[in-house]
């Protein structure tokens, strides 16, 4: 049976409703306050779980009561939790998440924790894993060392393999060649590629640049604007989701990412795209990171 492998992140958000970003030196007194299961691999890898697909997740969490709760989470999704490790004398994942009460906007500070000791031989532990009806999903909350070693071994299997180029790191043109699927949100496009994504030409030329790096599609995130989509079989093309009012926008990329892993088992990229679209804009209308994650039924 296919899979989708997730290898990246797994934080706990501590979550902040606030009426407006503090400025520096600035309090502001907030809202509500809560503790959620977060991180992008792992809302990523809950997201194609809910979106139906059979998911291993690869991370690291501390050994503490934040990586035993998140690792149960997992458990509770039906995700296959066989390989995560625990690193002991290490915090597990956290991250501080502000959120705008009136735009649903947020703003987020991560501290790594046990994320930055996942490497290649937590890798090489699922390298048997991998066969070429798979489909391998990463991400940049984890070393970028081993976001390209998990590559090139996914390519040397000839699994489907989809990069997410966040939080937006400086990657190597040798990185991108086992890459199939880039998705990039406007401001690592701009990371990757210099352009800044102003008008429709700037995203369609930025676009263009980016398939020359990558062996099949290139996904740009554009927010309530949809996307753009351009691959080595098919034109350049805006597709358009449908208008929400946000509530919090937290998570919606890895939504989108999870869902589309998952839809490409059984789907065409654009339909695939069509579905992530659709989860992410249910995202929106909801608080929190995973709690926000629709299912597939939702969808439907």
């Amino acid at each position: 049976m296919s899979k989708v492998i997730v290898v990246g992140s797994s934080n706990t958000d501590l979550v902040f409703e606030t009426p407006k970003f503090p400025a520096d030196g600035e309090t502001v007194i907030g809202g509500d306050f809560e503790v959620i299961s977060g991180g992008k691999g792992a809302n990523q890898a809950v997201s194609a779980a809910r979106a139906g697909a059979n998911v291993l997740f690869l991370t690291k969490v501390g050994d503490d009561e934040f990586g035993s709760n998140a690792i149960a989470v997992y458990n509770s999704e039906g995700i296959d939790t066989s390989f995560i490790e625990k690193q002991k004398g290490v915090a597990s994942g956290t991250a501080m998440i502000m959120v705008n009460q009136n735009s649903g906007e947020n703003a987020i500070i991560v501290a790594p924790g046990a994320n930055k000791h996942l490497n290649q031989q937590n890798i090489d532990r699922i390298s048997d894993q991998i066969t070429e009806k798979d489909i391998v999903l990463c991400q940049l909350e984890i070393p970028l060392t081993s976001v390209a070693y998990l590559l090139t071994q996914a390519k040397s299997k000839k699994a489907l393999t989809i990069l997410n180029p966040a939080p937006y790191q400086g990657i190597s043109l040798e990185l991108l060649k086992n890459v199939d699927i880039i998705t990039p949100n406007e401001t690592e496009t701009f990371g990757l590629t210099g352009i800044e994504l102003v008008d429709q030409e700037s995203i369609e030329r930025a676009a263009f640049n980016l398939l020359q790096m990558v062996n099949r599609a290139v996904i740009i995130t554009l927010g309530d604007k949809g996307v753009y989509l351009i691959s080595h079989e098919q034109k350049g093309q805006f597709i358009s989701t449908s208008k929400v009012k946000a509530v919090d926008t937290t998570a919606a990329g890895d939504v989108f990412n999870g869902y589309l892993a998952a839809a490409l088992k059984d789907n065409d990229l654009r339909t695939a795209i069509e579905l992530g679209m659709k989860s992410a804009t249910l995202s929106v209308t909801r608080k929190g990171a995973q709690p926000s994650i629709p299912v597939m039924n939702e969808i439907i």
